[in-house]
């Protein structure tokens, strides 16, 4: 019997009565290993909340359409292609108000499809020109600015324990005609500790659905998370894992950024949006109190599944033989979730202009030779997608005959 790295795993108590979310289940409860080993944030009604320190998901997509810049879909779209294909033929932010099989759910795409909107997630004002953007970006860099822990936050309106746990619950799109399946983890943050020294790690790793409570998770051999799991594995244990969905973009940023060594990435947050982000313990990990959903759970050791097939960033399906299985124990979420994801394959995606922002921060590493780290780099600064699509899969034809 493996062991968590917390403790042995159990089944969760029964959720306590009076405050309840979904399915009965309230914000009181044990923690996912059924064994209250650190105190668990919870959701007070009565509490005066706390100074919203940044832009949570929600007031970014006010910013968006204030500035005329979000396109509202009230028609009704198939979470199976359709949110993908609308996102893709769409070089703007989308809100899904009407998806089918899943009234009253939302989903938000395509937040920063070009360089004004990132320029808008990270509090600048409208119409800033981009070049000003990097530069002031660049002098933030400079003083990382920490995460500041709070009592609560609105994740926790919602908690559902393992037991009555179901991720199916939410509208996760099954992306392209390409993908396996319907991929919970395409703009979202993955955050673990490393087993040995406690250094928190958060990125962004796909993640497909494999049901209810488990998904696949795809990290390159020289990531953290790879390293994390490795450490575990070696001790014989689980490792814990968080994954926020709908976190402030900020967040999202740091996380698929190269973090310089020895920086936190919600202290790079912080320093890209000039305010601490603000975190609730969730029991063993941190995450971002203004999350729309957050899942918490663990890494199986020694199991590896198939990722895929997936339309990947060089715009071509691929498969992963050798991802992570992700077991879900807890969820908790916001009234009303908006569900945020991202339509990858396309030339200057919202994943492309991400790249593109952050290497001309110095802030981009796949973790390949150095020759592939240069040419990505030249090209992401040119903004040059298509070529870069170009070159990635002719480099990945070259790997695979070689």
């Amino acid at each position: 019997m493996k062991e968590l790295l917390w403790e042995s795993k159990q089944e969760p108590s029964e959720p306590e009565s009076g405050k309840s979310g979904p399915n009965g289940a309230g914000p009181g409860g044990s923690l996912p290993n059924g064994s209250p080993k650190r105190a668990f944030a919870e959701f007070d009604p009565l509490a005066p909340p706390e100074p919203r320190g940044a832009l949570d998901l929600r007031a970014f997509i006010e910013v968006l359409e204030d500035a005329g810049r979000l396109l509202r879909i009230k028609e009704r779209i198939d979470w199976k292609f359709g949110v993908g294909r609308w996102t893709r033929a769409r070089r703007k932010p989308l809100l899904f108000e009407n998806v089918k099989g899943y009234p009253g759910q939302h989903i938000f795409t395509n937040g920063l499809a070009d360089p004004a909107c990132i320029g808008l997630a990270l509090g600048f004002e409208p119409g800033t020109p981009h070049a000003r953007v990097i530069a002031q970006t660049r002098k933030r860099l400079r003083e990382p600015v920490a995460p500041k822990m709070v009592r609560t936050g609105p994740v926790l309106e919602n908690v559902v324990p393992s037991i009555v746990l179901d991720l199916l619950e939410f509208p996760v799109p099954q992306w392209s005609e390409h993908d396996a399946g319907r991929y919970i983890g395409t703009w979202h943050l993955n955050i673990s500790k490393d087993p040995e020294t406690g250094q928190r790690n958060a990125g962004v790793y796909r993640m497909q659905l494999l049901g209810p409570k488990k998904a696949t998770i795809s990290a390159s051999k020289g990531s953290d998370l790879a390293r994390h799991v490795a450490r575990a594995e070696a001790k014989g244990m689980e490792l814990p894992m968080v994954v926020a969905i709908g976190a402030p973009e900020a967040t999202v940023i740091a996380a698929g950024a190269a973090c310089p060594a020895g920086m936190d990435e919600f202290a790079l947050a912080g320093a890209l949006q000039q305010k601490p982000v603000e975190l609730i313990d969730c029991g063993h990990l941190e995450v971002p109190a203004y999350s729309e959903i957050v899942i918490e759970g663990f890494i199986h050791p020694d199991i590896r599944v198939q990722d895929g097939p997936y339309f990947d960033y060089y715009g071509r399906p691929n498969t992963n033989p050798n991802a992570f299985l992700f077991e879900a124990t807890r969820l908790m979420y916001r009234n009303d979730p908006i569900f945020r994801g991202c339509g990858i394959g396309r030339p200057g995606a919202e994943d492309h202009q991400l790249f593109a922002f952050l290497a001309q921060l110095g802030l981009v590493d796949f973790h390949g030779s150095r020759l592939k780290q240069m040419v990505q780099n030249f090209l992401w600064k040119r903004r040059a997608f298509e070529m870069l699509q170009k070159v990635g899969r002719i480099g990945s034809e070259l790997r695979r005959r070689g």
